[in-house]
């Protein structure tokens, strides 16, 4: 070896030799690592997954799953661009989760959303008798669930457990069914329903002592008798608040006997009347106010003009607490508020165009008082219309005919400056008479049409009408 050495130093000193360095660990590539998704969100059905690794040909990576719920299916150990693959597991309960996978040295978190809120009501139908009863059902669903137990229709009452979380049970009370035909209504769960049936009451004679009670201010208790055979079931049921049947319990009876009742203190001004209704009978309460209630209505006379879309006000003065309704008795008259009130008020109503004859309609307003209430008159002007002929002969080859039409209004405030605010239209009733004026059109016009050639050898007839007016056509063969 020093001999080796030797020779080397002398060959260099004599400048025939060049030495070179040799490094045996030459510098490696600086690999980086490019994830498609640090992040994602599973639905609760779960299924496969994926995270994309982008990097240099030479860069060694790994992959794996910190969740149980999560394996991987590929992609564990790669060199160079490559994907991890991966399930997710199916998640029944209503709760996220969350879970991280280390890719390329790198956190991905993975999100699985929880399953939907599922609820069954056990049982999911009941059927209960006229007389009403009390019943329950179960709610079962996921603990993390929230809920609200809803009544769809008024004699169907929740009693308890009408909110909470995960399995409860709702109690609710079917009020006596006063009518003969069955009824059917629901409790609704988080779209879920608990279907109520109830049977009608047996169809069967009832007659009642008396047709009536009166009550003062403060209220008090009453009674009736009900006469029915001795198989006959009936349900005694109020359709007010402030009046209730206290016996038999529940309203529900067999046969004859006493029907209880109380009657609440009224605390309105106006009077007002409920009614208790048996086996289709109708028992009628009355109750005064704290005041007494005088009512005025005006105007109580409208003259209208053909043209409608208007809008009208009937003005109803009374003391507060005194109640009133309002109803219309024409088709044409449409009220748009104050159907009812309490107190002073007003009825807004409309009423449709007219180019027919005059018209008139009825506003009624009425009031719980000895007097009924008081009428409102609506007049609405008209048209009368005038053919120059009442029938036109025409011949077999046909031709091109008129006639004039006379509109006037039947009163003349309302025809405009012309005179002419009658519209109307000519129709002809058969398809070889062809009206060839322009339709609608209005006021005084002349009504041009056109016949066709008549090949059938007979005579024919048809007829062009004008509002309440016809023009008979009558073609020969």
């Amino acid at each position: 070896m020093r001999l080796g050495v030797f020779a080397l130093a002398s060959l260099a000193a004599a400048g025939l030799v060049v030495l070179a360095s040799c490094d045996s660990n030459p510098a490696q590539p600086t690999c980086t690592f490019t994830l498609s998704a640090t992040s994602m969100t599973m639905s609760a059905a779960g299924g496969a997954g994926s995270v994309s690794v982008t990097t240099g040909n030479q860069c060694a990576w790994t992959a794996s799953s910190g969740a149980s719920w999560i394996t991987a299916t590929g992609g564990t150990s790669a060199t160079g661009p490559g994907a991890f693959t991966f399930n997710v597991a199916a998640l029944t309960g209503t709760t996220s989760r969350s879970g991280t996978l280390t890719v390329a040295g790198q956190t991905v978190t993975v999100t699985q959303q929880g399953a939907a809120c599922a609820y069954t009501l056990i049982p999911p139908a009941r059927t209960v008798d006229a007389a009403g009863a009390t019943a329950a059902f179960d709610v079962n669903t996921d603990a993390s669930c929230s809920w609200t137990a809803a009544a769809t229709v008024p004699w169907l009452s929740i009693v308890s457990g009408g909110s909470g979380s995960g399995n409860v049970t709702v109690t609710y009370r079917v009020a006596a069914n006063p009518e003969t035909a069955t009824r059917t209504g629901s409790i609704s769960v988080g779209g879920s329903a608990h279907v109520v049936t109830q049977t009608g009451a047996a169809s069967c004679t009832v007659d009642l002592s008396k047709p009536g009670d009166t009550f003062p201010t403060g209220g008090g208790t009453g009674t009736f008798d009900v006469s029915a055979a001795s198989t006959c079931a009936w349900a005694a049921a109020s359709n007010v608040a402030w009046a209730r049947v206290t016996d038999p319990a529940g309203g529900a009876g067999t046969g004859s006997r006493r029907v209880a009742y109380a009657v609440d203190a009224n605390p309105n001004a106006g009077a007002r009347t409920g009614t208790i209704s048996v086996g289709g009978r109708t028992f009628t309460i009355t109750q005064a106010g704290t005041t007494s209630c005088d009512y005025s209505v005006a105007p109580v006379d409208f003259r209208e003009c053909l043209r409608g879309g208007f809008e009208r006000t009937v003005t109803v003065s009374t003391s507060a607490g005194c109640g009133w309704t309002a109803a219309s008795t024409a088709s044409w008259l449409t009220i748009r508020s104050g159907q009812s009130g309490s107190g002073p008020g007003s009825v807004i109503f409309t009423f449709t165009d007219n180019f027919d004859a005059a018209r008139q309609g009825i506003i009624q307003v009425r009031w719980p008082t000895p007097t009924a209430g008081q009428n409102v008159r609506v007049y609405q002007e008209g048209c009368t219309y005038y053919t120059t002929v009442p029938d036109i002969g025409v011949p077999a080859s046909g031709g091109r005919y008129n006639f004039d039409v006379f509109a006037s209004p039947t009163n003349p405030v309302c025809g405009g400056p012309l005179q002419d605010a009658c519209a109307w239209s000519a129709v002809s009733s058969a398809s070889w008479v062809t009206v060839t004026t322009p339709m609608p059109t209005n006021g005084d016009q002349r009504v041009y049409f056109d016949v066709a050639a008549n090949g059938t050898g007979a005579t024919r007839t048809a007829t062009i009408t004008v509002r309440d007016k016809t023009v008979t056509i009558r073609q020969a063969g």
